[in-house]
């Protein structure tokens, strides 16, 4: 995103300000590099901060909202598609204003995930391509106008890759840009953007939701001598959620999985939804405890994953945090199974013992699960302590699976 090296006494104090005006400006993370031969040098000049605050051009607001307005106006099936930008600028009420003012139905992607609840009559489900439901991406591929808010087509985000959108329907408004079909607009901000089209109030089509796409909790129904799966600890953990818990995921069958969840109510939904960034969860734990002190998370992380950053949950332990940490053990990484089937030796790991972890740290509870009953004893044990950590330890079958992922490498297996 933007990140500098403090290497030049004289230019230092205007890099930082630079680099940190790029932080509030875009939500995102700035780097600051500082060699060890400058830690102690002073600047012989003065600092003066000024911070520039960002307006919008207002002739191309206007405008810009003006022709959203009227496309929405003129579309028979109109819908939004809701991204992570949403979330990064608290922009969730706005969205709702707008949607709920001229009756537009919201899709999200798998990065914007919670920034509406998921059982919000106008909510359609996650729009991710090759791993989302079929009927949620039929639904917005049929839309005449489509409203992408503070979304990035990438990666993951979209399947893949494998959602198509046709520009000559979309209006993309997201901090970097703003295009309405072949138009470019500079110099209008997102949260304006969104402000001035609600404050419109374009009357647009009311499209009916087929009941289908509305939210599905499965019933779950403990059969306690069961072996634990993928999908029913999904089932569990739906009835377990609470409105102001902050779901944390990481790559893999851990965020396929997740994105079964209901998430309602204030609860929130994070993951890097980004391949590469694999052993996320457990250190976005403890940015999300340090941020939200007074939230409760819940992460779900894959064995592999896992051993690539879980040692950071000595400074969960350290500093008293109480999040519950569900381990996916399949002994490998289950995604790259299904993508290239086969004994491809590469693809497992050496196992550990993670429900000893805490012992090992000094702090917190761990909990080894096979079977749902053992499962629904921990999930128990876990919710109510919060004096410091829960690790639950799930040995998963080799073959499981989440139906989204499933889904994505029957449709992926050829092209990867």
């Amino acid at each position: 995103m933007a990140g500098t090296e403090l290497s030049d006494s004289r230019t230092a104090f205007s890099e930082v300000d630079r680099v940190l005006a790029m932080c509030a400006r875009y939500k995102r993370p700035v780097y600051l590099d500082i060699p060890r031969d400058m830690v102690d040098v002073v600047p012989d000049q003065p600092h003066m901060y000024r911070r520039d605050w960002l307006k919008s051009d207002h002739n191309a607001l206007t405008e810009a909202s003006q022709e959203a307005a009227r496309l929405l106006t003129e579309a028979r099936k109109p819908v939004i598609v809701a991204g992570v930008e949403v979330h990064r600028f608290g922009l969730q009420d706005e969205l709702l204003a707008l949607a709920e003012g001229s009756s537009i139905p919201i899709a999200t992607t798998i990065l914007g995930k919670s920034v509406i609840r998921e059982t919000h009559p106008l909510f359609v489900g996650l729009y991710e391509g090759a791993m989302g439901r079929e009927e949620v991406t039929e639904f917005v591929k049929a839309s005449d106008c489509i409203l992408l808010l503070g979304t990035f087509m990438s990666d993951l985000n979209l399947g893949i890759f494998t959602a198509s959108l046709d520009a000559a329907k979309c209006i993309y408004a997201t901090s970097e840009e703003l295009r309405i079909r072949h138009h470019h607009y500079h110099d209008v901000l997102l949260n304006d953007f969104i402000r001035e089209l609600a404050s419109l109030s374009p009357e647009t089509a009311k499209r009916s939701i087929p009941t289908e796409l509305s939210a599905r909790r499965e019933p779950f129904e403990l059969q306690p001598e069961a072996p634990v799966t993928t999908r029913r600890l999904v089932a569990m953990l739906n009835e377990r959620l609470e409105d102001d818990m902050i779901v944390v995921a990481d790559i893999g069958d851990s965020l396929f999985a997740a994105s079964e969840l209901v998430i309602d109510g204030r609860a929130e939904f994070l993951s890097p939804a980004y391949y590469t960034s694999m052993g996320y969860a457990v250190p976005a734990s403890l940015g999300v405890h340090v941020a939200a002190p007074n939230r409760r998370v819940v992460a779900i992380v894959g064995d592999g994953a896992f051993q690539m950053t879980g040692m950071e949950l000595s400074n969960l332990v350290r500093h008293g945090y109480d999040p519950i940490i569900f381990v996916l053990d399949n002994g490998g990484y289950g995604t790259e199974r299904f993508l290239h089937p086969g004994e491809w030796p590469y693809n497992e790991i050496h196992g550990w013992n993670y429900d000893k972890l805490p012992e090992v740290l000094g702090g917190g509870k761990g909990y080894r699960v096979r079977t749902e009953q053992e499962l629904a004893d921990a999930v128990e044990m876990a919710w109510n302590d919060s004096e410091g950590l829960s690790l639950v330890h799930i040995e998963l079958d080799r073959a499981d699976h989440s139906r989204t992922l499933g889904r994505m490498a029957e449709r992926l297996r050829d092209r990867v």
